[in-house]
C-alpha cells in the first residue's frame, strides 16, 4: 500500500492529506483548523474543501 493511503500521524494526532501540486501533503494535526494551517505552511493554495481525514479506514473529505 502507498505511503499516502495510510495513517502517518504521531500518536496523539489525526492523519490528514493534501492534494498538492507534486502529489500529497501529509499532515499530523488536532483539528481540521490546525490541519489547514499545517497545509498553509507547504502551498499558499491549501484549501479546506481539499483536506481529507483518516476515518480509520480510509481518507475521507472533511464535511464539516
Amino acid at each position: 500500500m502507498e505511503y499516502y493511503n495510510k495513517p502517518i500521524a504521531a500518536y496523539g494526532l489525526t492523519s490528514y492529506r493534501l492534494k498538492g501540486r507534486y502529489g500529497f501533503i501529509m499532515i499530523g494535526a488536532k483539528s481540521h483548523n490546525e490541519a489547514l494551517r499545517e497545509a498553509l505552511r507547504s502551498t499558499n493554495e491549501a484549501k479546506r474543501e481539499n483536506l481529507e481525514v483518516w476515518t480509520g479506514l480510509k481518507y475521507e473529505p472533511i464535511t464539516n
